[in-house]
C-alpha cells in the first residue's frame, strides 16, 4: 500500500469548494491531465456519482464516488485504468480554515502490480510523478477558482 497526500490552501470559500469537488462533472474545468468528463451515474454528486475521466493523451479512467461526508469529503474508487495499479483510490478532504478560505488535501491510495518490480517503480518513479500531480491538480482547482479559467492541457502550476 502507498499513501501519497498532497495539501494546498484554496483561495475561496468551502462552499465554493465543495461545489466543484462534489460534481464529478466539473473535474475536465480544473484538473490539468482532464480533457473531458463523462456522466456514467444518474446523477453527479453523492454516493454512486461516476465519471468517465478522458485524458488528453488518450486515456481514460472510470472514477466511482464511494464515500461522501457532505461539505467535508469525497472519496473515489477508480477502476479501468490503463496504470499498472492493482488497486487506486483517492480521496479530497475540505477543511474551512478562519479566514474563510479552504484548505483541500488530497490523498491518493494505491497498490502497484508486479510484486517486488512494482514496489520498486513506486519508490524510484511513480510516488514522485504521483505527488507532483497532485500538487499540480491542487493548484489548478485553485488557479481556477480564482480565474474562472478552465486547465488545459499543459497547464503547470507556476514555480
Amino acid at each position: 500500500m502507498s499513501l501519497v497526500t498532497a495539501t494546498r490552501l484554496i483561495h475561496a470559500s468551502p462552499e465554493t469548494v465543495w461545489a466543484l469537488i462534489a460534481d464529478v462533472t466539473t473535474v475536465g474545468a480544473w484538473h490539468p491531465s482532464v480533457k473531458t468528463a463523462d456522466l456514467l451515474s444518474p446523477e453527479p454528486t453523492g454516493l454512486g456519482a461516476t465519471r468517465r475521466c478522458n485524458f488528453y493523451d488518450g486515456t481514460s479512467v472510470i472514477e466511482t464516488v464511494t464515500g461522501v461526508e457532505e461539505g467535508r469529503s469525497v472519496h473515489f474508487e477508480l477502476s479501468e485504468f490503463s496504470l499498472p495499479m492493482a488497486r487506486f483510490e483517492a480521496e479530497l478532504t475540505l477543511t474551512a480554515t478562519p479566514n474563510g478560505t479552504s484548505q483541500l488535501t488530497f490523498v491518493l491510495d494505491y497498490d502497484l502490480k508486479y510484486g517486488v518490480l512494482g514496489s520498486l517503480m513506486n519508490l524510484l518513479a511513480v510516488r514522485g510523478q504521483m505527488s507532483k500531480l497532485m500538487n499540480n491538480v491542487l493548484a489548478g482547482l485553485d488557479h481556477h477558482l480564482k480565474t474562472g479559467e478552465e486547465i488545459g492541457e499543459g497547464w503547470l502550476a507556476a514555480a
